[in-house]
């Protein structure tokens, strides 16, 4: 199910305050039309009924994917929260959730983004159904030898899954200040799948390289102090 409530919000451009219907979580399974919204910018935004300015509502979103047994949390990082106080909220909440639930019932994985593009990259990786341990040991491994050009402090490395082909993966540079995107790189399928191959037999390092449910590079990498 779905959820959404009524808020009183302001436009930021003319300041004229109006009810609007924001969503707090949505089930792509019952309400397919929403995941559409999502993917084309259109959730939780609004149009102001004074000035016709357009904008989005950035807020805490549930993506629920029953079919794929698939959680994301979607929590935006603000002035007042930071992503250590998120990352450390969110693990408390996880831990308190598995001690009420039952041994004998088995949880959806849970993942968590602090971006909307992070969120939409990670909807299409499960799609795709590519591992998301392994595209992340990926750009970590393009971020540290060209540290000089992808600079985790400047840049996010995005997957463009619609644009990676049979032989090749795309991943796009996103200025992490401008939220624009520029140059594109480009890693070959088949070393991707080397990886996969490293993971199936020892998948513990790549799960303590990223325990989740926050699986960065470039969190790892800014968690490490990592600098040009």
């Amino acid at each position: 199910m779905s959820i959404s409530r009524t808020t009183n919000i302001s436009c930021p451009a003319c300041g004229t305050q109006q009810d609007v219907q924001l969503y707090d979580a949505i089930n792509v399974e019952t309400d397919p039309q929403l995941k559409e919204a999502l993917m084309h910018n259109q959730l939780n935004r609004v149009d102001c009924e004074d000035c016709d300015a357009s904008f989005r509502v950035d807020m805490p979103l549930l993506y629920n994917d029953p079919g794929n047994r698939m959680l994301i949390h979607w929590v935006p990082e603000t002035a007042n929260v930071t992503r250590e106080e998120i990352l450390e909220d969110f693990d408390e909440s996880v831990e308190q959730m598995n001690e009420m639930v039952p041994a004998d019932i088995n949880l959806p994985s849970v993942r968590l983004v602090l971006t909307r593009v992070e969120l939409v990259e990670l909807i299409f990786m499960i799609e795709a159904e590519l591992n998301q341990r392994v595209v992340e040991y990926v750009k970590y491994s393009i971020h540290t030898r060209n540290m000089g050009k992808v600079d985790p402090r400047k840049s996010r490395l995005l997957l463009n899954v619609q644009d990676s082909t049979d032989e090749e993966l795309c991943f796009v540079m996103q200025d992490v200040q401008e939220q624009t995107l520029g140059k594109v790189l480009r890693y070959g399928r088949a070393a991707y799948q080397s990886i996969c191959e490293l993971y199936d037999e020892a998948p513990e390092e790549f799960m303590e390289m990223f325990p989740g449910p926050c699986i960065s590079a470039r969190n790892l990498l800014l968690d490490d102090g990592t600098s040009a």
